[in-house]
């Protein structure tokens, strides 16, 4: 049996979104699921550090222009709608790549920005996503609309209050499931408080306030910190993350402790009476399962303050708007903790991972029975088409049976012969014209180029540029009734153009058995290419026919293209040889 496998999509925009993705990771492991979790902003590096460069600086020194920016994205729907877009155009390759490569059961976003893409990839049914199913786990009270998409499967909640939210604010129309906090389990697990106390220096005499800002330790967390320091009841402890700025300033206040960035987080949870909070983070979770009461004050801008308001609502923190009721509730929750830590402990649910499980076992059934009922209708349709398809292939054997034009080459002989694909500004383009002419490479040009650009196909054949018929340029059909196919309609759509015949025809589809015969009744040359995209310095073998398709490239770039690939095949002492030297033959298969 195959291993299970989930793709955990984060972001470090702080440090909350991958703390989560190690618990759900951690979770899904212990029932045999194997995890990889990706940042999302690595799917593109330099406007992923564009984005985490932006939004630090914003909410450290701009809050105003964040605050701005959060109420747009809940008031102004185009600003997500242009969100989405900048999303895709720079991310989607790049996520698709890791879902390609790690080919997960379930994909899960843990930060907006990838439960946006996935949701959109879903929405315009990209195939790589278009069978798995899709999970975000919204980590924050609050659930502005970027958390939401509607084509996503499953959306897990922390609270009524998000589920709310998600439903009313954002429109979410998959499942939405309250699963309460994903925490590490070592939080729930007792420590002595005078113990850690003693570990870590701190007096025993004192109420002890944890000041916690995120692993970029933003907010008025010095001010904080010296209005409790003032008082001679309190002993301040601010954990102050990679914000070094902020851990020197306050480390000369022997009133209280700075640390920096540190992995003991629950042994100073353990030595404190309550946490202070500003953005409603993991950290903030993480007390409450701590047991310690949680109290907000002075939230930073944006979801900050809409976090802060929503754990209020949901009974998780106490919000205190002025300097007077914080230290009123420093004392009150210090003496009488009890009431506002049960309230806390209800926000928890006994197995948040459930949801996540049972959405891969529907997943499961679901793909079994659609397995089930396509195989009989594949079944059918194979019989009929093998049954079509040997019939066409007999009536052509008989209107062909005088030979068909199919060429074939010696394989014995050291020439190879190179076509390439141009887009209209290639084909007028005088450096790749000569290229062409030159080295006898010839250029295929569709019956859609033809109509498009005459002018530029013109050129290219003035230039003495050998000109090979692409047919139409469209899907090849399979027409019973009428001789008209893409050979043909490619060839006219050529001579409209150019005043000439084009004899020579390199099918850009796969051909079928009414061009075989239509080709053989009406003299024209059918060359069987190898047509290769993106993927050069090939190894071709001698007598070898190919076809380089260069349309999406710049004309820079196509031309060095070109002329690596004649340095390359004469490295390897083959010679480009004209199409025109072409022979057909009467008796090749088709």
């Amino acid at each position: 049996m195959s291993t299970t496998k989930a793709l955990l999509l984060s972001a470090r925009m702080g440090g909350g979104h991958n703390g989560v993705a190690r618990v759900v990771s951690e979770e899904l492991a212990s029932y045999g699921i194997e995890c990889e979790t990706r940042d999302f902003l690595d799917a593109s590096p330099r406007m992923g550090r564009i984005l985490e460069r932006g939004f630090k600086l914003e909410v450290e020194r701009a809050p105003w222009a964040y605050q701005l920016e959060f109420w747009l994205w809940n008031g102004f729907t185009p600003i997500v709608t242009f969100t989405r877009r900048v999303l895709q155009a720079f991310f989607q390759r790049g996520v698709a790549r890791w879902i390609e490569d790690i080919d997960p059961d379930i994909i899960i976003a843990l930060h907006p920005f990838s439960a946006q893409l996935l949701g959109q990839m879903r929405h315009q049914r990209n195939p790589v996503v278009s069978n798995r199913p899709i999970a975000t786990f919204l980590t924050d009270y609050s659930v502005h609309p970027l958390w939401v998409h509607p084509d996503v499967d499953l959306h897990l909640c922390v609270s009524e209050t998000a589920a709310v939210q998600a439903r009313t604010r954002a429109g979410a129309s998959g499942e939405i499931v309250v699963t309460g906090p994903f925490v590490d389990p070592k939080f729930f697990s007792h420590v002595d408080r005078q113990a850690a106390r003693e570990a870590l220096s701190i007096p025993n005499d004192r109420f002890v306030a944890l000041i916690v800002s995120g692993s970029w330790g933003v907010g008025d967390i010095a001010e904080t910190f010296q209005l409790l320091a003032s008082n001679d009841e309190f002993f301040p402890v601010a954990l102050c993350g990679h914000n070094r700025d902020l851990q020197v300033q306050l480390a000369n206040d022997t009133r209280g402790l700075a640390v920096g960035w540190t992995d003991d987080v629950r042994l100073y949870m353990a030595a404190a009476d309550v946490v202070i909070q500003n953005a409603g983070g993991l950290t903030s979770l993480e007390a409450m399962a701590a047991e310690r009461p949680v109290i907000s004050y002075r939230p930073i801008a944006g979801h900050g303050r809409e976090n802060v308001a929503a754990m209020e609502s949901a009974g998780a923190t106490v919000w205190c708007h002025d300097k007077n009721e914080l230290v009123e509730q420093v004392r009150s929750l210090s003496n009488e903790p009890s009431e506002q830590v049960n309230k806390q402990l209800g926000q928890f649910q006994p197995a948040p991972h459930q949801p996540i499980l049972e959405l891969l076992h529907e997943a499961r059934l679901t793909q079994t029975t659609r397995r089930g009922v396509w195989a009989l209708r594949l079944t059918r349709t194979a019989a009929m088409l093998i049954a079509l398809f040997v019939m066409a292939n007999l009536v052509s054997g008989v209107i062909g049976y005088h030979g068909l034009n199919l060429t074939k080459t010696a394989s014995k002989s050291n020439y190879v012969y190179l076509s390439v694909r141009l887009s209209s500004q290639q084909l007028a383009n005088p450096k790749i014209d000569r290229l062409a002419t030159s080295s006898g490479i010839g250029v295929v040009v569709t019956g859609q180029q033809a109509i498009s650009d005459p002018n530029a196909v013109r050129y290219a054949y003035h230039q003495g540029v050998e000109v090979i018929n692409g047919g139409t340029g469209t899907s090849s059909d399979f027409n019973f009734i009428l001789p008209e196919n893409d050979l043909s309609t490619g060839r006219a759509d050529l001579a409209h153009a150019l005043g000439v015949q084009v004899n020579a025809y390199l099918p850009q589809n796969t051909m079928n058995a009414f061009d075989l015969a239509w080709a053989s009744l009406h003299h024209q040359t059918i060359i069987p290419a190898r047509i290769i995209s993106h993927r050069f310095n090939i190894n071709p073998n001698p007598g070898a026919i190919l076809e380089l398709n260069l349309t999406s490239m710049s004309i820079t770039h196509a031309a060095k293209v070109i002329e690596a690939e004649i340095t390359h095949l004469g490295r390897k002492h083959l010679i480009l040889a004209p199409f025109a030297t072409l022979h057909a033959t009467s008796a090749v298969r088709a």
